[in-house]
């Protein structure tokens, strides 16, 4: 009755209610394992998170293979920056269920966190395999791909980003950043004037569609960004004086 009372009080949002009802069947049988799977979610959602994790911890013991539970554990350890941890938990759910794209994503992330990046590329790229379009694991693999200098896998993801529908003034920034330095000045000007059409402001982006038009030999349209740089962020003014 207690285990009953408690799903329907989760299920209408009465946390605190839920919470006692699932206490009360622990204390008559500790070892149900729904009920300590349903007290841990109340108790996250509750914002009572090392609580929570310690019975996923405490129902993996006796039952390793809850794949929801691994999840859950994976995900309270990832958000403390327990990275290394959070990747044994990543794991076990792909171990499990190799096509689960959330899982194969927050282990990427870990992954990247502990700099294993070879793994954080193959599961990034195991989400992409399954669905090419997805935002995250894009931008994982062209985050990977600009750390290893390697320009034009980069760029063809953020190319990908792109027609994803992604169009952030940043991404639009970083794609510029790197056709610039691979000599694409052109390219880099259309990039950086699409960062600046998302965010007008974008101090960064004007003081690198500066070097860019300078590059070109427009040395007044250049004066004309970096004076606007400089008026968003002063702080910029060792990078516009060293040019």
């Amino acid at each position: 009755a207690h285990v009953n009372l408690g799903i329907v009080r989760q299920e209408m949002g009465e946390l605190k209610l839920a919470r006692e009802s699932y206490e009360r069947a622990l204390q008559i049988a500790p070892d149900l394992a729904d009920v300590i799977y349903n007290l841990a979610s109340v108790l996250e959602q509750q914002g009572e998170k090392e609580d929570a994790e310690r019975l996923y911890v405490k129902l993996l013991a006796r039952n390793p293979e809850w794949e929801d539970a691994w999840f859950r554990l994976g995900y309270l350890r990832l958000q403390r920056a327990d990275h290394r941890g959070a990747a044994e938990a990543f794991q076990a759910c792909v171990r499990k269920r190799p096509n689960w794209p959330e899982a194969q994503l927050n282990l990427g992330l870990a992954f990247w966190n502990i700099n294993d990046h070879e793994s954080a590329a193959k599961a990034f790229e195991s989400v992409v395999e399954a669905d090419p379009t997805s935002i995250d694991a894009l931008r994982g693999l062209a985050a990977l791909a600009v750390e290893r200098e390697d320009l034009d896998k980069a760029l063809d993801l953020q190319a990908k980003l792109i027609e994803a529908g992604e169009r952030t003034p940043e991404l639009f920034y970083n794609t510029g950043l790197l056709l610039q330095k691979s000599g694409q000045v052109e390219d880099a000007v259309r990039l950086y004037q699409e960062a600046l059409a998302e965010r007008p402001n974008f101090a960064e982006a004007l003081l690198n569609l500066g070097h860019a038009l300078k590059a070109q030999g427009n040395l007044e349209e250049a004066r004309t960004c970096w004076r606007q740089a400089l008026e968003q962020k002063p702080e910029l003014a060792t990078g516009y004086f060293e040019q």
